[in-house]
């Protein structure tokens, strides 16, 4: 196959083939990262205008018609993956979500003007994993033909309910080819999305172990080592990164390629950072835009090793101990990718932040209140604008945009539990139960039923 981009070890730099499946270096134990031939890119793509002008042509030209270019991920193909063979190509039509613009009445709450969320909750199984998935997994299916040797017949996660979800739902549409097995901390996920695990068909496994995520990880891994005809498709896996390489830059598109002041964006696994902060170097490189936005790195008080990191003067790293979080998809203390943003978060104004329990909750109704459908990640990452912008980083006319990881729809029983038990004062909105008649119904108005007479 005439592949022009392969496997990098962020360490020894030594390069590897994509002719198989590797998840570290074999020589130094190092993580990989999918380094391109950007020339041959170049060649293809162009280069500023003519770049630009050829993105806009596959997501809203005539090129749109052309297998995968409906997908926002596999129609930047040329650009994140040159050479990968289309008939390999899985897609469910990921991507290519909205770009939300908070309502003004918030926006003057807030004390900004120009605030925008990338909702990523709108794509196949409700998540930004939607990005990675269908990369990691083509590539899967692409590895299990060109190379019958290595006998792979499944894919494999550890999952806090997001990554499951996208991988049992890709899985589901290939069934006939591979099965998907996923590890989830005991009874720390949702139930709605270990039912998308579930529903979808994966042999799903719930892990009893006190380090949560943390624990299961460790525990795929391991049986990955032994097992390599499952192929993990956690954001080790440097194809999975280089899917989610795709949110910056249809942000970028979204707005016409004007690069916004800030993103932010909530930090897990750290893979969704790594690959924001790569594609941004790329489409500075290649002409896509001309500046890069600062960056706000958002976590939970429950799961804050990057933050204390950054305060730290970037010199410590510490993985903290398992503490449980409303915003458990972000509940991870040792993340994996760590090491590629090391290599990469000095290029950038990055800041980061963490928000304690109480905030979440209320900074996820507030925004649900103005009609952002999005998932208490998203609020951490929308808190942490509300920081920096009180801190004076953020000015008010700055363009800033924050990337929504997930559907609200997915933490349901947290969502209900705060309405139902918290204040009003905190955007908390409960439901009353009224008798069946006009005079009850008008009498629970009060003031409003009222006023409409």
């Amino acid at each position: 196959m005439d592949f022009r981009y392969w496997h990098q070890c962020i360490e020894c730099e030594k390069r590897f083939d994509p002719d198989r499946f590797l998840y570290v270096c074999p020589a130094c134990g190092g993580l990989l990262m999918v380094v391109r031939d950007e020339h041959f890119v170049e060649s293809k793509v162009g280069n500023g205008a003519h770049a630009r002008a050829y993105f806009d042509d596959l997501r809203f030209g005539a090129s749109r018609k052309i297998y995968p270019n409906n997908s926002g991920v596999w129609l930047w193909r040329d650009f994140i993956l040159p050479g990968f063979p289309k008939r390999h190509v899985l897609s469910l039509n990921e991507g290519q979500t909205d770009l939300f613009e908070v309502p003004a009445w918030l926006k003057k709450e807030i004390g900004l003007e120009r605030l925008y969320i990338k909702m990523e909750g709108q794509s196949p199984s409700e998540s930004f994993k939607d990005r990675g998935m269908p990369v990691a997994i083509s590539d899967a299916l692409r590895l299990q033909e060109e190379n019958p040797a290595m006998c792979i017949k499944g894919i494999s996660c550890a999952s806090t309910g997001d990554t499951s979800a996208s991988a049992a739902c890709y899985a589901a549409y290939v069934r006939d080819k591979l099965s998907c097995l996923v590890l989830l901390p005991y009874e720390k996920i949702s139930d709605s999305q270990l039912f998308q695990a579930m529903a979808h068909g994966a042999m799903v496994k719930v892990i009893r172990h006190p380090n949560g995520f943390d624990g299961c990880m460790e525990l795929i891994q391991e049986f990955t080592e032994a097992h390599p005809e499952y192929v993990l498709v956690n954001s080790k896996n440097d194809m999975r990164v280089v899917g989610q390489e795709t949110i910056p830059l249809e942000i970028l598109q979204d707005l016409s390629w004007k690069p916004p002041d800030w993103i932010a964006i909530p930090i897990g696994n750290s893979g969704n950072l790594a690959a924001l902060l790569n594609s941004l170097l790329r489409a500075k490189e290649f002409g896509l835009i001309d500046v890069l936005p600062g960056i706000i790195g958002a976590q939970t008080a429950a799961a804050d090793t990057l933050v204390r990191w950054a305060d730290s003067g970037f010199a410590n790293y510490a993985p903290g101990g398992f503490k449980d979080t409303v915003a458990s998809a972000m509940n991870i203390n040792d993340p994996v990718s760590f090491l590629r943003v090391k290599k990469l978060y000095k290029k950038f104004n990055i800041k980061f932040y963490s928000v304690e329990e109480g905030a979440i909750l209320e900074t996820w109704a507030r925004f649900m209140h103005a009609g952002a459908n999005i998932c208490p990640q998203s609020a951490v990452a929308l808190n942490c604008i509300i920081q920096a912008r009180e801190q004076g980083f953020i000015k008010e006319n700055d363009l800033v945009v924050s990337i929504s990881t997930a559907s609200g729809i997915k933490f349901t029983d947290a969502g209900i539990k705060f309405h139902k038990s918290g204040s009003t004062l905190h955007y908390a909105n409960p439901y009353q139960i009224v008798a069946g008649n006009l005079r009850a119904l008008e009498n629970s108005l009060g003031d409003n039923a009222a006023a409409a007479k």
